[in-house]
């Protein structure tokens, strides 16, 4: 078992690489360990681009056509970050002229793995479909080194499943209680729709009402005016 054994059911060769990489650091060979996951990154990047990469393209071109996706999620800059990493610190390892000391080489070499198995995580998920439950995985040294997990990185990825479940069923209460004062303005606003078309009615109703008023009370002195003119005006 090792950090990236979910990689091997997904796709062998990349197992393959990052795994030769794991190989690379446990045995002391730090640089070398940093340019394989550079190998790793641009055929992590290949996988992701698919039919929009050409064979000819470079590591750099691939990485520019992600960086131009409009409007990228936070997954796809995570992603796209880690990968600048491996990048940028294998073409160090291949090409600077100075020779890193062991210790910093090794940190760095360590780095390289942890965002190698970030940029994996993301693309089992977002790439193909796996279960989210690996998002909680963390990046374990002591498997790393043994081949065992630790007991803190068992309470790590606890934790943080706990928390994402707290936080979804936060988001999910929020959404409930946002759904039911929509519902409830909706209601108001019908009831306050009610209240006015009635009152209109009323106004009209009360509006006909004097007018009918004036209107009897103009005929009746037409009828009144006509009976004088009969019998009082000869």
């Amino acid at each position: 078992m090792d950090n990236f054994s979910f990689l091997k059911e997904i796709d062998k060769d990349l197992y393959a690489l990052i795994n030769e990489a794991q190989k690379l650091f446990c045995d002391g060979y730090f640089e070398q360990c940093m340019a394989q996951t550079r190998r790793f990154g641009e055929n992590l990047c290949r996988r992701v681009m698919a039919d929009r990469a050409d064979v000819s393209d470079t590591f750099d071109e691939m990485l520019a056509t992600l960086k131009d996706t409009p409007k990228p999620s936070e997954q796809e800059k995570e992603f796209l970050e880690d990968l600048y990493f491996l990048k940028k610190a294998g073409n160090k390892a291949v090409h600077s002229s100075r020779l890193q000391s062991a210790d910093e080489a090794g940190k760095d070499a360590l780095e390289c793995l942890e965002r190698s198995f970030e940029a994996s995580i993301n693309f089992a998920v977002y790439c193909c479909k796996v279960d989210k439950e690996i998002l909680n995985l963390v990046f374990d040294e002591q498997l790393l080194m043994t081949g065992k997990k630790s007991d803190s990185a068992k309470l790590q990825e606890r934790y943080t499943a706990a928390r994402k479940k707290a936080q979804s069923e936060a988001r999910l209460e929020k959404t409930k209680k946002k759904a039911k004062k929509q519902e409830q303005t909706l209601e108001d606003c019908y009831a306050e729709y009610k209240k006015e078309k009635e009152k209109q009615k009323s106004k009209k109703h009360n509006k006909k009402s004097m007018l009918r008023e004036i209107a009897e009370t103009l005929l009746a002195g037409v009828i009144i005016y006509v009976v004088y003119l009969l019998f009082y005006n000869k």
